[in-house]
């Protein structure tokens, strides 16, 4: 049924024109399909992304490319982010396989088996104009995910709730953009790992080992102009760095 769609979703991210589609969605399902046919094209999942706009919205989910997923510092290419967007965010290495969702301590073993640490992710569409694309098709294309740039993993002992208010600093090219206490409007980042841990199922194959699950901006999301430099800073960890390139 969407086959177009996956196909105009592809052609975009070799550089073909955007896509802009002719009709809607009729739900989560459609979404899923699109996601897990344009992933098989593109090779194996590196990670996940997950959030929610608010606290009383479902959360989102997208799976990332494992070759778009770049240790910092990192450097991107102008045909691989044509927006230049990114993100100071909080993500997990999954070190573990996670435990089963019913269990019931499932809280304390996921805890157990990963490891935060500090990520831009990066921002790009392949739809025309994502300002007035339907938040259907948005997730569909990855949630405008174009990868991520993970810094050093976090050192030292960890609560769940660590992370929910944190001190983050964003600097571009060496401007001070954002500096001082923030949190997400989604919640908890560590809730949300688990709430993804919970639902995914085997979607994209599933969580697994290995990958890495950010889960959301402390900073808002911002784009760049050609040629910037970004340092991240979330209080306790090594900063990390991104470059879009000329």
């Amino acid at each position: 049924m969407h086959g177009e769609a996956i196909a105009r979703l592809l052609a975009a991210r070799k550089g073909g024109p955007l896509y802009a589609p002719d009709y809607e969605l009729a739900g989560l399902d459609d979404v899923w399909t699109i996601q897990s046919g344009v992933m098989a094209a593109l090779g194996p999942v590196g990670g996940w992304k997950v959030g929610r706009s608010a606290p009383d919205q479902p959360a989102i989910r997208a799976p990332i490319r494992a070759g778009m997923i770049r240790p910092s510092p990192a450097i991107w290419q102008p045909s691989e982010t044509r927006l230049r967007g990114a993100e100071l965010e909080i993500a997990f290495r999954i070190n573990a396989p996670l435990p089963p969702a019913d269990a019931p301590d499932f809280l304390s073993r996921l805890a157990k088996a990963v490891t935060p640490l500090p990520a831009f992710e990066v921002i790009d569409s392949r739809l025309g104009d994502p300002r007035t694309a339907s938040r259907l098709w948005i997730l569909a294309d990855f949630q405008m995910n174009a990868g991520l740039v993970p810094g050093a993993p976090f050192e030292g002992d960890w609560q769940p709730e660590d992370f929910d208010h944190v001190s983050a600093r964003l600097e571009a090219d060496g401007e001070v953009i954002c500096d001082g206490p923030a949190t997400m409007p989604g919640g908890s980042p560590f809730a949300l790992l688990a709430e993804l841990a919970r639902s995914c199922g085997d979607h994209c194959g599933g969580l697994q080992p290995g990958q890495i699950v950010t889960t959301g901006s402390f900073t808002g999301l911002r784009f760049f102009k050609a040629g910037t430099t970004l340092t991240g800073t979330i209080a306790g960890m090594a900063p990390i760095s991104a470059t879009f390139a000329v």
